[in-house]
Parts: C-alpha cells; structure tokens; sequence
C-alpha cells in the first residue's frame, strides 16, 4: 500500500504489534457504538469528546483541546507514557465513520505524543483478524468523570472564530469546507442553525480522500484532487466541518503533505451563528 505518511498502517500492522507491551490500541468510534457491537478485544474505546473541551452545541467551547495537563491526565488512564505507541481505528469510510480516527491523531499530536497512527481501511479491515469482543461500555470505555477540564493554550494547530471572521476572504488564505457535499450545498443534517457553507470556502468532503474499499488515496491522488481544487501549499488552509471531528481528519493528512493546516475547532456549528453563510 502506498501511503502517504508513517501515521497510517494497515491492519497487519497492528496484528504485528498485538504482543507488544508497549502498544495501546484505541477504538475511536466512541458514542457511535452501540452495546453489544463488535470491537477490537484489546482496544479501549475513546469518543472524541471525551479529549475536547465540552459546551453547548453552536457555542465556541465545543470541540476545542484540552490543556497538556488534561492529556497528561488522559494519559495516565490510557496507560500511556513517552514510549508507548498509540493505533488507533475507525469505522470504514466512506460510508460509515466521521475520521475519528484522524481526530486521535490530531489531538495527540498537539499533547506532544506523536508516536500515534491509525489503521487504514477502519474497522472492516480489523474483524477479519478475528480478535473481535463485544462492546460494554462499562468495562471498554475510557471513563473520564473526574476530569476538570481546562482550554488548551497556544494552541497553534486551532484557529477560533474572530480570528476566521478576520482571515476568511484573504488572499493567502483557503478555507476547506470537509463536511458531505449535501452540506457544503445547503443541507442540515446535525442541526446547525443555518445552512450553506462560508463564503469562498472549497468543498473537500473528508470522505473524499479514501477509496471506495475505505483505504486512504495514494499521495499523487490525493494531491492531483488538491491541484484540481487549486488548493496551494503556499497558503494558509483552514479546515471546518460541523464540530472539528472530520476537519482534525483532513487536516491530518493535507499536514503530512506538506500543507499549512489550520482546523477551525468549533466549526460550523459555531460560525453559522455569528457569520454571513452561502449556498
């Protein structure tokens, strides 16, 4: 398989890495699964808000990181120290899934452990390996209640909303709209107070840069659908979905690139909001 960066590893990978020590695996379709589904049996399942900053729906709060200190906690329950390898799945895309997988990679890689991948091809590709339990959440699912959560700060992989307001029509700058096409062209699907998408923003479903069989395109596909959107790597990118989850995915990979990636946290959930929005 040719991918485009050392994050991503197929699934015989992980079958290599099962009697390490140092290997945590973490299943990261979250509230997503439903009790009884079948899982990888030696991963712990983590929802992406579980590793955000909480808030009402539409507020800026929801989906933003989380200070290193609160990683540092996270950490701490996952088992996690400065020599563990982090491989983390998904569901398959392109039909089922939201990146989530690309949404560990992101927030670990700001908590400063970068020794973290995801496998490519999602859970589909894991159930053939055999090695399947099925889910309790009480026994696999990370429990966080006693968190206080606390704002990342310098947070440089982040851009927020009054910042977006100011850079969103620059020239140096491309705003990529990652959620279905359906969205970007005036659909609601999660209940965002406007339809549409921000202006002069490109459509780049996240979905769009797997294959029909859910692997990730190849580097030349991928940058030939980019070239094709004149999406440059002399500008600033700014990625958005609805609440961060599919923009940490494309941003992840445009990064590995060599793209200038910013993702807008609080997403259109937020910005429909406060701000002018087309169809």
């Amino acid at each position: 398989m040719n991918f485009i960066s050392n994050k991503i590893v197929d699934v015989n990978y992980l079958l290599e890495s099962r009697e390490r020590d140092n290997v945590v695996v973490i299943d990261a379709r979250g509230n997503m699964l439903e009790e009884g589904a079948l899982m990888y049996d030696r991963a712990i399942v983590v929802d992406w808000t579980d590793l955000s900053l909480l808030g009402e729906f539409g507020g800026e709060d929801l989906g933003k990181l989380l200070s290193k200190e609160n990683y540092e906690y996270i950490f701490e329950v996952l088992n996690i120290t400065s020599d563990t390898e982090v491989i983390a799945y998904g569901f398959t895309m392109p039909d089922a899934g939201f990146g989530d997988e690309g949404r560990i990679v992101y927030t670990f890689d700001f908590a400063g452990h970068s020794n973290v991948k995801f496998v490519d091809g999602g859970f589909n590709e894991i159930e053939k390996l055999g090695f399947n339990k099925s889910y309790i959440k009480e026994e696999s699912r990370i429990n966080l209640l006693s968190l206080n959560r606390e704002e990342a700060q310098n947070n440089s992989k982040a851009i927020y909303t009054d910042e977006l307001l100011e850079l969103y029509n620059k020239d140096d700058v491309q705003v990529l709209d990652t959620r279905l096409a359906v969205e970007y062209n005036g659909r609601v699907i999660y209940g965002e107070s406007k339809a549409g998408h921000v202006p002069n923003s490109i459509s780049l479903p996240f979905n769009s840069l797997v294959d029909k069989n859910g692997f990730v395109k190849s580097k030349d596909e991928i940058e030939q659908q980019l070239n094709e959107l004149k999406i440059s790597k002399d500008k600033l990118i700014i990625t958005y979905c609805t609440t961060g989850v599919r923009a940490s995915y494309v941003a992840v990979l445009l990064t590995e690139l060599g793209y200038k990636v910013r993702n807008y946290e609080p997403s259109f959930a937020r910005y429909a909001n406060v701000g002018e929005v087309v169809i």
